[in-house]
């Protein structure tokens, strides 16, 4: 009898997609990445589109070579980026590529709202207005492709696309749903009051699956191009990337603080219940539903995005692949006064060339004269990072009326040694990294609900401490005018 599970993670962010092999013996898991690839956008004329079909047929190649090296697959498990997704005909066709948040087709939409209007949103869902919500996107969507709006019968998110494709089941999976601002945190259900108000019907969602059970089985068209004659099921794990990271926490205490860090940061904490109050909305927070019905408070903060642009734009100039190593030794370089940026000011949202924005930022707030300094730009990332993870907990902390000791850092973003250390000087917590895999295991950890029905949300993660090797940073605060001076910036 075969007592090792064999379940697959597939794990889409906005940089990469990779498949995740990873085995449970019933004690522990190990993890093996099967096969990676860049992901990004595709801009036909003027919109940035998601190829769907590229990221399925990677992953129908990687699962050949899972069965290279494993007797049998136990289970599947798809979760992604948030707020992104296609609309379908009445016989079930995709109307069209997902389009990518880093449009602004629905800034308008957004921009047309009063504060009242914008306030009286979050009262009703818990979710905070952002243009990035998929509210929006639909909107405009609306305005700017009405023929596709009017053929739109069925909504599935990104996640909810690919469980699609792989077993003909149509369902959408609540903290994806939670990133649209049409769904309520505090219901758990569609908003109605949201879907009115834009003139989306609410006949465009399917059936609000629940985490840990079947969606369907591997459609027998794919179980013959893999060559097996066994059912393979698909599970519904939290498909947002964070929900994902979160459950990979090895916290045994309900009281903690993170940051899942990947393209995006999302600085939070999970609770019970949505904290719905005028603080929350002042601090820019917002109530996405987790794994479980759980809710995570945080702020979706720019991320490793920045970073990795600039990193992009160097090599080009320097026409050479130039380790992070090397780039955080050019960051080094600069001593003068800490540079600082506000991350998530619009202009660093997707511009043509982000180092020369950043230089332009600094020079136009008198932070620095004189011509591109690489040193100085990248300098400013990385501390302004660590001054928005360290405003942001403090304002968290107020907001709930906890105060956290450690900082759980999940995600790629976790291996960023720098990053790492700077936001134990500017928080004077304990920063406590975890593995960079762990939106892949959060997945694969609540398919073992699969098997095992009985399992617990703690018992997920003690089974996740036991599987992974943890790296603490603690520095005490040096200097807090800096995130001072940050948030003045904010």
């Amino acid at each position: 009898m075969n007592t090792i599970k064999n379940i697959i993670s597939l794990d889409c962010g906005n940089s990469s997609y990779r498949v995740v092999l990873g085995k449970y013996d019933g004690n522990k898991i190990t993890t093996e990445v099967i096969a990676q690839e860049s992901n990004g956008m595709n801009k036909v004329q003027d919109y940035y589109y998601w190829d769907l079909h590229k990221i399925f047929d990677f992953f129908i190649k990687s699962l050949k070579e899972v069965l290279k090296k494993v007797d049998k697959i136990d289970s599947i498990g798809v979760c992604t980026w948030g707020v992104d997704f296609a609309l379908y005909d009445k016989d079930r066709n995709m109307l069209s590529n997902p389009l990518s948040y880093r449009n602004t087709i629905g800034e308008k939409s957004l921009n047309n709202l009063s504060q009242d209007e914008k306030d009286k949103m979050f009262y009703d869902t818990g979710i905070l207005c952002d243009k990035i919500n998929s509210v929006f996107m639909l909107s405009g969507i609306k305005e700017k492709m009405p023929d596709i709006f009017e053929k739109a019968d069925k909504l599935l998110m990104i996640p909810d696309i690919l469980n699609y494709m792989l077993t003909g089941v149509m369902i959408n999976e609540p903290s994806e749903l939670s990133t649209t601002q049409l769904f309520s945190s505090i219901t758990k259900d569609i908003s109605l009051e949201v879907c009115n108000k834009f003139g989306i019907p609410k006949e465009l969602f399917n059936k609000i699956g629940v985490h840990g059970d079947t969606i369907g089985n591997l459609l027998p068209s794919i179980r013959d191009e893999l060559g097996i004659d066994y059912d393979i099921p698909v599970i519904l794990v939290p498909s947002h990337d964070t929900a994902s990271a979160v459950v990979a926490i090895p916290s045994m205490e309900d009281n903690f603080a993170f940051i899942s860090s990947g393209t995006w940061s999302l600085i939070g904490a999970e609770l019970d219940e949505p904290v719905v109050a005028k603080e929350v909305l002042e601090s820019n927070l917002t109530n996405e539903l987790g794994a479980f019905n759980k809710i995570t408070i945080l702020k979706n903060s720019a991320g490793m995005f920045i970073i990795q642009r600039i990193k992009k734009e160097y090599d080009e100039i320097t026409k050479r692949d130039n380790s992070w190593e090397e780039i955080n030794n050019i960051a080094d370089m600069y001593k003068g006064e800490v540079p600082l940026i506000n991350i998530n000011n619009i202009r660093f949202f997707n511009p043509e060339h982000m180092g020369n924005e950043i230089h332009n930022y600094l020079v136009e707030t008198n932070q620095y004269n004189g011509e591109l300094n690489w040193s100085v730009v990248i300098k400013a990332v990385q501390e302004s990072m660590a001054c928005c993870y360290a405003h942001t907990i403090d304002s968290l902390e107020k907001v709930i009326g906890k105060e956290f000791k450690e900082i759980f850092i999940v995600g790629g973003g976790s291996k960023n040694n720098v990053v790492n250390e700077l936001t134990a000087k500017r928080t004077g917590k304990i920063i406590i990294a975890c593995s960079k895999e762990s939106t892949s295991l959060g997945n694969i950890v609540v398919q073992i609900k699969h098997f095992e029905k009985e399992i617990s949300l703690k018992d997920m993660r003690d089974i996740v401490k036991k599987s992974i090797d943890l790296e603490e940073y603690q520095v005490e605060i040096e200097d807090n005018s800096i995130v001072d001076r940050y948030s003045k910036l904010v």
